[in-house]
């Protein structure tokens, strides 16, 4: 019994083991897919339509000469609006070509008329695609040309077209962090540590990101550093604001779970100490199969000895009728 006991012992150890891999593996796995679908809800928000407007509207007016254009050309808008017979007026020299009505125009200031064509601009990138068409000036300098690089590449990149496939990348994402990862760590988790490990991933996925864009806003992306490094950086904070929301929203779910996860593992460890009294005395008083129990004399669990049985008469060595015979 004693050998069976022990592979048993082994048996169970090597399982605990192999649990504990499986749960490191699978929540590695559910936090890089957690991460992957909240990246994708926040690039799904800024590619929205109101989305779209905070982040390209402050791109377009500081990457491109529009509001410039606009501004040295306000007196001629106005008298070619004057001189129109139709209710509307092209402004192709931008690289858009921007259909405004002449009321519109006449009644505008230049910084108005300006913003008023800015957001035109933006609703048609939006809608069309960026074509690459939208005046920038020459860069000077490798960080302004990376900068007018990734201003392009953002302009290229918000659009309704993306904003329409990013729906269909976030569900398929959630899914698979939903359906395949967290079940599996759930079922490599045993009790209180289900909710333990899920608040761990969640944790994991959302806090380098939420963390990263804090920093970047705070310490590295300068809106000041030159026009299109300026504009980028005004770009990445906007679109870090839109996007960290969600990062907040799964690092307070996750701090939840976890905290439930630990107070209820702690309660649960707490009652097992519990032991009722003398449950031992019986557990081992069980395990002797075919040996009875001691039975322990009275006074021994005080400390007291017992004296010895006192020893037997001495037999006599007369027989029965010799003191018969001796009396008669």
């Amino acid at each position: 019994m004693g050998e069976e006991e022990e592979f048993k012992e082994l048996a169970r150890d090597e399982e605990k083991h192999w649990r504990i891999d499986f749960k490191w593996v699978f929540g590695i796995i559910t936090a890089i897919l957690l991460f992957a679908a909240l990246t994708c809800a926040g690039f799904y928000s800024v590619t929205s339509p109101g989305g779209a407007r905070d982040v390209l509207v402050p791109l377009i007016e500081g990457a491109t000469q529009v509001k410039q254009y606009v501004e040295e050309n306000y007196s001629d808008l106005r008298s070619r609006a004057r001189r129109s017979q139709t209710a509307r007026i092209y402004i192709p020299d931008i690289g858009v070509e921007v259909a405004l009505e002449s009321e519109t125009v006449a009644s505008l200031n230049s910084d108005e008329l300006a913003d008023k064509v800015i957001g035109e601009v933006e609703r048609q990138i939006y809608t069309g695609g960026y074509e690459g068409n939208l005046p920038m000036k020459r860069a000077q300098g490798v960080g302004e040309e990376r900068g007018k690089a990734a201003c392009e590449t953002i302009l290229a990149l918000i659009n309704k077209n993306n904003h329409r496939t990013l729906l269909w990348t976030l569900a398929l994402l959630g899914s698979l962090a939903f359906v395949f990862s967290m079940l599996f760590l759930l079922f490599f988790c045993r009790g209180w540590g289900k909710a333990a490990g899920v608040g761990l991933a969640i944790i994991a996925a959302a806090l380098p990101a939420s963390l990263f864009i804090r920093l970047g806003t705070e310490f590295f992306w300068n809106a000041e550093a030159g026009l299109f490094k300026g504009a980028m950086y005004q770009a990445f904070q906007d679109a870090g604001a839109l996007m960290l929301m969600y990062y907040d929203i799964a690092l307070g779910a996750g701090a939840l779970v976890l905290l439930v996860g630990v107070i209820g593992g702690a309660v649960s460890r707490r009652s097992k100490k519990r032991v009722p009294p003398f449950l031992d005395l019986k557990r081992q008083e069980q395990s002797l199969v075919g040996e009875p129990p001691l039975q322990e004399e009275p006074g021994a669990s005080e400390g007291f000895i017992s004296p010895p049985p006192p020893p037997p008469p001495p037999l006599s060595m007369q027989g029965p009728d010799e003191g018969t015979e001796g009396g008669g």
